[in-house]
């Protein structure tokens, strides 16, 4: 069984400081330790971000219908960023799994 460390998330609601031009420094702002993931959901306008408390592979996930983008990614304070990128790492691993699957 493989081991999972524990990382540090920032954690806000769709406030000002948490949405795209998003700002660490706001008051808004709170970080969490302990989380196996971090989030950021956007919503329209609306983007919170928070610590998870489950593992997940570093993806985005894209629902139209919705107008809904979520990241979810394993460093800490990945979820800092305009948009969460995934790893090339993980990509590839993806990509491969999802070959293997298709044959």
């Amino acid at each position: 069984m493989g081991q999972t460390d524990a990382i540090s998330c920032y954690v806000c609601l769709a406030t000002d400081g948490c949405n795209d031009q998003f700002n660490a420094f706001n008051s808004a702002v709170t970080s969490a330790t302990g989380c196996l993931s971090c989030s950021k959901v956007k919503i329209g306008d609306a983007v919170p971000r928070g610590c998870e408390s489950t593992s997940s592979v570093e993806l985005c996930v894209e629902v139209e219908s919705l107008s809904a983008h979520s990241c979810y990614c394993n460093t800490d304070f990945c979820n800092s960023a305009s948009h969460v990128t995934v790893s090339m790492v993980t990509a590839l691993l993806l990509a491969l799994v999802a070959m293997v699957f298709r044959f």
